[in-house]
């Protein structure tokens, strides 16, 4: 994932962290075919913000902090995902 990414090493650990947020996430034929996120939670993990770690995305430039005529985003390389 990392390599395939074509990151800067100093990206190992969110490459790391994105990894545990997908296992987590992937059902375990250990545990009855549930995933640890169902374990933990009792609801089944919502999956439709998922993205492949180091596809190109853009960032959002909010509104108050851009002129007119700037562009409303820039382009960028997804990294991982937000804890919360």
């Amino acid at each position: 994932m990392f390599h395939h990414a074509k990151l800067k090493k100093c990206f190992w650990a969110e490459a790391a962290m994105t990894a545990i947020y997908v296992k987590n996430r992937l059902p375990s034929p250990k545990v009855v075919h549930k995933t640890p996120f169902e374990i933990v939670y009792n609801s089944k993990p919502r999956v439709k913000h998922m993205r492949a770690f180091g596809c190109q995305t853009y960032i959002l430039t909010p509104k108050e902090s851009r002129l007119k005529w700037d562009p409303k985003a820039r382009a960028g390389m997804f990294v991982g995902y937000e804890e919360v």
